[in-house]
Order: C-alpha cells, then structure tokens, then sequence
C-alpha cells in the first residue's frame, strides 16, 4: 500500500484520509473487530515506517487489546 496515493498531501494527511475511509467501510458495532484494527494499523505502520525508516512498532504492540490499540491509532487522526 502506497501512502502517497494523494498528490500534494503529505504522509500523516493521507493515512488520516486512509483511517477515515476505512471508518466509513466499517460496520457499526464492528470498530472493535481484528479486521478494522489491522487496517489501521497497516495504514499507521506503513506511514511511520515511510516517514522513519528504522521505526518499529512499540514494544507492548501485541500485547494490547484490541480497544487499546484503537484508543492508541485513533490519537494519530488528531496529530
């Protein structure tokens, strides 16, 4: 996935763009689902990683909830 795809955007607007689109494509009631919480996090990590090249996810990553993550890719759409 590119983080590119909107010309004269920078990164952290185009996965802002990207996190939205993928609220808009989920179901209500599934905000919690492993499905909606890897697309953001795709999008956030790819967007990092683009931005950082030796960044890496945070230490705790996959030891967090679902809800935990999302409160955490949520915080990126008000930077």
């Amino acid at each position: 996935m590119t983080v590119w795809a909107f010309r004269g955007m920078n990164n952290i607007n185009a996965m802002k763009a990207f996190m939205v689109l993928g609220d808009l494509m989920t179901k209500e009631g599934d905000e919690l689902s492993d499905e909606a919480v890897k697309y953001k996090e795709r999008i956030a990590f790819t967007t990092m990683r683009a931005s950082i090249p030796d960044w890496q996810p945070p230490s705790d990553w996959n030891n967090l909830t679902n809800k935990q993550k999302l409160d955490r890719l949520n915080k990126l759409k008000s930077v």
